[in-house]
Order: C-alpha cells, then structure tokens, then sequence
C-alpha cells in the first residue's frame, strides 16, 4: 500500500516535507475483537498537521504530538473516510460498510479516544500499531468508528466526501458547548483556516449578534464573510500591531469589545494576548489552536488581564457521542462544509497537497485527498 512518511532530514531540520512510499498492508491478526483494516475513501488535512516553516513564517513549531508522531507510517493523519475491508469479529460493522474512521496513531494519543478504547476492549491503546490516515489503508477499531448515511438519508446536494469534516466539525462542537449560550453577544474569533471558519459558521448558528473574524489572509476574510461573519479585520502576527487591532474592535463594537474571543491560531503567545486584549472585562477566551511545543516560549497571563478576570477555557478531546453528532449536522444540512473545500487531489500528490495547505498556496482553505 501507499503510505506518507515524513522525511527524516526535513524533520531534523524544524520543518515538515513528506514522501510517499510502498509498505505492506498492515495485518489485525490477533489484535482486540472489533478491530477493523480501514481502506481509505477520503482524507484531509489539518492545521494541527502542520509544522515547519509555514505560511505565517518560522514561528509554528511540532508539536509535542507532531514531534513523536513524524516517523509515524501515515504521519499524524486524522481526518478521514473509509470502507471496512476487513474485522476481527465479534465486530459492529461489516465488510463492505463505510465510516467514520479514528487511525490507531489518533487513538494513541486523545485521551478522550485511548479511554474509549480501553474502555470497551480492556487492552491498552498501544497494543495496536501506530499508524495514521495519511496512508491507502490504516487500522481503526469499531468503538472509535462511525457509519456512514447512505443514499436518501443524505440532504440533496451534499457530497458524501464532505463527512471527511466531521472530525473537525466534532472538535469545534466540543469547544462550542463549553461557552454556554452565545446568543446576542459579540464573539472574536482569530484565525480563518478551517477551524476558524467551522467556529464561525456554528457561533453564526448559535445566535451571536456580531462575529469579529481576523485573519492575517485577505482571501481567508473572504471565506469568513460567506460564512456570516459580521465584520471582518486583517490581523497581524506582530505584537506591537495588538493596539491598532483593538481599536477597529472597538470601533466595530462601539467601545464594548468581545464577549468572547476564540484562538483558532495557537502555537504561540502572541495570540492569546491578542484574544485577550479584545475581550471585555470578565470576558472569556477560549483556547482551541494547539499550545506552544516544549522549544517554543510558553504563553503567560499578563497582570492586566489577570485584573480585568478573564476567564480562560481549553478546548481538546472530544468524546465519540460528540463526533456522531457532527456526522448528525452533516447528513441532515445543518452544517454546509461545501465553502471550505477549496481544493482536491488524488492522493498520490499528497507531498504537494500537504506543501500547499502548509504554505498557504493558491488560496487552499481545506483540500480531500481522494482514493481510486
């Protein structure tokens, strides 16, 4: 099979760039019952895929996950489709069924996910192989799987494709339910890949009377438009950039500022104290973009902000329950994810597909890699 690994000597050097390479087919012999062999339909890529030198410049490091994950047949893959092609019985799904599909490498690592397994087989997570999506075929387990909606259960003009998004979808609905009810209130959400654009289309549907979108990409506040964002404002990496950034804030919302900012960025300090400095006092901000590496300088909570009480909540792990509701939202139209596929590939370009969507080229918001 054709699998993605990352290149050892781009790694070594702080930066991401894969290869494609023939691997056996990996066996589920005497693996837990429910174990499945997933043949993969469609995958995507997400931000939390992405390291090295990027789009934003050198600041977005591995992560500690992305770090022990970057020899991982598959790489960090999480996002994907599949059809059952072969279970270690006894087995909820069949041969021949299609899913919703957490690779073994994923299980490993979401605590939420390992519990589940755990949970259900009585074994420990790692006695499965580690491997990612990113690859032909990959090794899931039934109770970290979801079917699959098929013919009339499908809202009219949705493309079956499109449910390789309710991984992403499930993640930002876990997030969503943490903030309680946005109704009428005002909610900065920084950063517009695929994750801001999901946060703001799901605050939009949630009732918030205005959504404050900022990119540092133009063609990103774009998208965030289409997706009912209120207002829109060219962000900025640069910190001394953080005065001018709340003063169209402020004039946006006639002094009051944000109710609530979400940081669909991560990585770095620099964010958080820009979703800080947009927040009312005793407003919340919502942590969602992955936390600086080990080698990276950790983010801090400035005395300001720490007397203006706000209230700082972190977003990881959702539960399975929370992913088949996203599938829910997908099947029956109450979440349109046609806007963020901008691109697709077969996946036997995947290095270009991953340097694209890394790099930000040729206004790629979200990309499917498709299988023959």
């Amino acid at each position: 099979m054709l699998a993605a690994f990352c290149l050892p000597s781009a790694a070594r050097e702080g930066r991401a760039s894969f290869e494609l390479r023939q691997v056996p087919l990996p066996t589920i012999k005497d693996l837990p019952n429910g174990t499945v062999l997933i043949k993969s339909i469609a995958l995507s890529i997400c931000g939390s895929d992405l390291w090295g030198k990027g789009g934003c410049g050198e600041w977005r490091r591995p992560t500690d996950y992305l770090r022990t994950h970057q020899s991982t047949c598959g790489g960090t893959g999480h996002e994907a489709i599949g059809e059952v092609v072969e279970v270690v019985d006894p087995c909820r799904f069949h041969i021949g069924q299609r899913v919703v599909a957490m690779s073994s490498a994923y299980v490993q690592a979401v605590g939420s996910i390992r519990a589940a397994f755990e949970t259900e087989t009585g074994e420990k997570a790692d006695v499965l192989p580690k491997q990612g999506a990113f690859a032909q075929y990959f090794v899931s387990h039934d109770c970290v799987c979801i079917a699959l909606p098929t013919g009339d259960m499908i809202s009219s003009g949705f493309d079956p494709l499109w449910f390789v998004a309710a991984q992403p979808l499930g993640t930002l609905i876990h997030a969503c339910k943490k903030l309680g009810s946005v109704m009428g209130k005002t909610v900065g959400i920084i950063g517009q890949g695929q994750n801001g654009l999901i946060a703001t289309q799901l605050i939009e549907r949630l009732g918030a009377k205005r959504i404050i979108a900022l990119d540092i990409l133009e063609d990103r506040l774009e998208c965030s438009r289409r997706f009912k964002a209120t207002h829109t404002i060219i962000s900025s990496t640069d910190p001394s950039k953080i005065g001018e950034i709340k003063k169209k804030v402020l004039d946006v919302t006639a002094g009051e500022m944000c109710d609530i900012v979400i940081d669909a960025v991560g990585h770095q300090g620099n964010t958080i104290d820009l979703c800080a400095s947009l927040t009312k006092h005793a407003g919340t901000v919502l942590l969602f973009g992955l936390p600086p590496a080990k080698d990276e300088k950790g983010f801090t909570i400035r005395s300001p902000d720490f007397r203006r009480n706000i209230k700082y909540v972190c977003s990881h792990s959702p539960d399975m329950e929370t992913f088949e509701l996203a599938v829910d939202f997908l099947k029956q139209g109450r979440f349109d994810p046609g806007l963020l596929f901008t691109h697709t590939q077969p996946f036997n370009r995947f290095p270009e597909a991953y340097d694209m969507v890394n790099n930000y080229k040729n206004g790629v918001i979200k990309i499917i890699l498709t299988f023959d």
